[in-house]
């Protein structure tokens, strides 16, 4: 069987089938000039402009939750229910999401039950706590296995994140690291989104497997993942339209 692993794309909300409705409308009109100017323009970063632009990137979100440990570890009232919703709040506008804050707020309410926090301080340690188990695992790095091949990652997520401008950076990447790539252009649905994906290739020197747009998905991975046993590729990067999460 061969490895395969998801990058999933996200909203941090819940709700956000206009959002992406109206980002859908306006990837279909990505034309194949936009590509070429995309891809004139970008640069490999390197590790320090990396590290500065993530840590930018974060800056509302470190912000929002050293306020809601600082406020934590300084209440001098007592650990109860408004201060849970008080923690709930705060972390959803910190953008940690929905589903993820109601799991730590579900956690931190069956240590109160059970009389494990006595005071804010032991709240706001167990909250870093619940975030670090959350985070850590995403801190492994990726490991391709040798002995099957292809490794295939697949990437899923909504219109308009960047999947396919994230897939040349990574297939980049992975070249650099001495595999040997190539790529499946599945989002046979969005206007320009192949020629894209093959504009990335060809600065890449990588090869893709591509059908014209309006094929059928399916098929253009299978071919992939055919052509790249047949030719002992490393790793297989597919492509997939964009999808809400209320249409599969």
């Amino acid at each position: 069987m061969m490895p395969l692993i998801a990058i999933g794309f996200y909203s941090k909300y819940a709700f956000i089938d206009e959002q992406a409705e109206a980002l859908e409308v306006e990837s279909s009109a990505e034309s194949v000039a936009d590509v070429a100017r995309e891809l004139e323009a970008y640069e490999e970063p390197s590790a320090e402009s990396l590290y500065l632009r993530l840590k930018t990137q974060l800056q509302k979100t470190r912000t929002g939750l050293g306020g809601v440990l600082s406020s934590i570890s300084l209440a001098q009232k007592g650990i109860d229910e408004d201060l849970l919703e008080q923690i709930e709040s705060s972390l959803i506008m910190a953008d940690v999401g929905v589903d993820t804050t109601s799991d730590i707020i579900s956690k931190l309410t069956e240590r109160l039950e059970k009389h494990q926090l006595k005071d804010g301080a032991a709240l706001a340690t167990a909250l870093k706590a619940s975030l670090l188990d959350i985070l850590q695992p995403c801190c492994q790095p990726l490991e391709i296995p040798q002995q099957e091949t292809p490794f295939v990652i697949l990437v899923v997520g909504i219109n308009g994140v960047g999947k396919t401008t994230t897939i040349g950076k990574l297939a980049k990447r992975l070249q650099g690291q001495g595999h040997s790539v190539m790529l499946a252009a599945g989002d046979t649905f969005r206007a320009a989104a192949v020629e894209q994906l093959q504009a990335w290739g060809d600065r890449n020197k990588i090869q893709v497997v591509a059908q014209h747009t309006g094929a059928d998905s399916a098929s253009v991975l299978f071919d992939a993942v055919q052509s790249a046993k047949a030719k002992g590729i490393d790793v297989l990067i597919a492509d997939t339209a964009g999808r809400l999460h209320t249409k599969t």
